[in-house]
């Protein structure tokens, strides 16, 4: 079993969701298994990344609202400037790191203002 991400918004709580395609192989983060292993490591805590780790215990996360995007680009700059601290397979972790960013960077480019945009990975 894979994880993916998928992104999206609403124009309002509770109104239908607006889907944002991602084109491959950008939605995906790694299988179950590579993945709990990848977000459970201990650098994740020294460098402050918080609700990403959590996929080291289970899924999904969600990352809803303008603020948690915010938190979501803190987490992503964490990740990146401490990329060379993390280790994991190279190839993986740059990998993770690019589809994340492309997801986040494609969600914030494509969701109106006022909208409630929204990143899940599960």
């Amino acid at each position: 079993m894979s994880r993916s991400i998928s992104i999206g918004y609403m124009e309002s709580p509770g109104g239908p969701k607006t889907s944002i395609e991602v084109s491959a192989p950008y939605y995906l983060l790694g299988t179950q298994q590579t993945s709990l292993q990848f977000w459970s490591l201990p650098v994740w805590e020294r460098i402050g990344v918080k609700q990403l780790a959590t996929l080291g215990e289970s899924d999904p996360v969600y990352f809803w609202g303008w603020e948690m995007m915010d938190e979501l680009a803190e987490e992503l700059r964490l990740y990146q400037e401490h990329l060379a601290e993390i280790e994991f397979q190279p190839e993986v972790k740059a990998a993770w790191l690019a589809h994340l960013i492309y997801c986040y960077s494609l969600l914030l480019s494509q969701a109106p203002r006022d909208s409630i945009p929204e990143l899940v990975i599960g």
